[in-house]
């Protein structure tokens, strides 16, 4: 099997995931006329038609990946997974920065090009969100000082 087909495959699977999460989001009453249902849903089809194509006019094989590639890839994903699960708790900034760091440094950047990167990736794109979209984003630790 192709990696386009693996990943076809993963990608239909994930929208699956997705419509059996989000079909049960709804709001009591709603303020806009799209509810919380329809990024879910949305997202779910889009993902789903792609990783269908990939299945359909996935390419032949392909060769290995280079040395210390898959080691990357565990470390973007397992980077993924650990912001996931320190957005509520350490707050939209500090997760971010953390994540922007780490991304940065897999790839291969320096720790000063890193740090600066994560500070202001997550503090231009909390402005941007909380104050020019109106978009709260949870503040964690930093609570009332931002």
């Amino acid at each position: 099997m192709s990696n386009d087909r693996t990943l076809g495959g993963l990608a239909v699977l994930m929208a699956i995931a997705l419509v059996a999460f989000g079909w049960g989001l709804a709001a009591p009453f709603a303020y806009e006329p799209v509810g919380p249902r329809a990024f879910p849903m949305l997202t779910a089809i889009l993902i789903g038609a792609c990783g269908i194509v990939l299945l359909v006019k996935g390419g032949g094989e392909t060769e290995p990946n280079a040395p210390g590639v898959n080691r990357g890839i565990l470390g973007i994903a397992a980077t993924l997974l650990a912001y996931a699960l320190l957005f509520q708790p350490l707050g939209f900034v500090i997760s971010t920065a953390l994540m922007s760091l780490t991304v940065a440094r897999i790839f291969g950047a320096s720790w000063r090009q890193s740090v600066g990167t994560g500070i202001v990736l997550s503090v231009g794109s909390f402005l941007l969100f909380d104050h020019g979209l109106d978009v709260v984003l949870p503040t964690g630790v930093l609570g009332d000082l931002l």
